[in-house]
């Protein structure tokens, strides 16, 4: 009879090593409880198996009220639906998948990529499945800024030249789908150059960022205003009735830019528009067009003395 390979464990050794499986159970529980990242698991029926103290303090709760609770019972009905739905998949098909979720916070909302993992019996069914999530928030708020640079006026935050492009391009699909008109101002500060020679170049900002101010405080919340660089800024009115409204605000912005800027408690600045105007349809049909003849009754607005304000005429 041939020899076993393997001796029996005395009972002292198997105390031993059940022993020293609970001390790698425990050393894995500290661990999980411990983390910095929120980590929970789910039974197939959408209750929750395990949440560690991240997690639970995320959502507001004690672990106690969450674990062996179902999920609608922590999240709305919708989120909590939308969250199941990737839960579920990954028990049906027994593959990781992995997820962008936004946590709505009174102080802000966090965001977390969580990646959402089956845990698997011998047969290979799915018989649990565990999230681990990672906070991204930082990251969202730093791309989130990046494509704000990438779109704004570093110096009065306004809309810039490429996100004025686009607007104005959107602008002109609505009118062309609901026959309707628009307005393109272009307004250039008369003899800025002189306020940046007298007064220097960080006072000729704070003009420029005052004059931004007034602008918006002209407009519609409908309205875009951009600065196209330099002194000159740019306005898209849609949805205008005719071009005598288009003329009257445009007249507005005039008045409100000649008002005295008080710029930094000591020095005031004085200064004009000169502003042009071009309407959709009449004067252009396609951005570059209405920019252009935009800019051109800008300019003949200047050629008239400045100050002032031209509707766009074929010369």
């Amino acid at each position: 009879m041939t020899p076993s390979r393997y001796r029996q464990l005395t009972k002292a050794e198997l105390v031993q090593q059940l022993e020293a499986l609970q001390a790698i159970e425990e050393e894995h529980r500290v661990l999980l409880d411990e983390s910095s990242d929120p980590i929970f698991a789910f039974f197939p029926d959408g209750r929750y198996r395990y949440v560690n103290h991240v997690f639970a303090s995320g959502v507001g709760r004690n672990r106690l009220d969450i674990i062996g609770h179902k999920i609608w019972d922590v999240f709305p009905q919708d989120e909590a639906d939308q969250r199941f739905a990737v839960v579920k998949w990954v028990f049906e098909n027994g593959q990781t998948k992995v997820i962008e979720v936004r946590v709505p916070r009174p102080d802000g909302d966090r965001f977390f990529v969580t990646t959402v993992k089956p845990v698997l019996d011998g047969s290979g069914k799915a018989v649990s499945v565990i999230c681990i999530s990672k906070d991204i928030t930082d990251r969202k708020c730093m791309e989130e800024q990046l494509a704000r640079m990438s779109q704004h006026d570093p110096l009065t935050d306004l809309p810039n030249r490429a996100l004025f492009s686009d607007r104005l391009q959107r602008a002109i699909a609505d009118a062309r789908c609901n026959q309707t008109r628009l307005a393109v101002f272009f307004v250039d500060l008369d003899h800025f150059k002189s306020v940046n020679d007298s007064l220097g170049h960080s006072v000729g900002d704070l003009l420029l960022q005052a004059a931004a101010q007034r602008l918006q405080a002209c407009v519609r919340k409908s309205d875009t205003v951009a600065r196209m660089g330099g002194d000159e800024f740019v306005v898209v009115m849609p949805g205008i009735e005719d071009a005598h409204f288009a003329l009257a605000l445009a007249e507005k912005i005039r008045q409100t830019l000649s008002e005295p800027f008080d710029l930094n408690g000591r020095q005031c600045a004085i200064v004009s528009s000169s502003i042009g105007v071009a309407i959709y349809p009449e004067h252009g049909t396609d951005e570059l067009e209405l920019a252009r003849n935009a800019d051109n009754a800008m300019y003949q607005a200047k050629a008239k003395g400045r100050n002032g304000v031209q509707l766009f005429q074929l010369v």
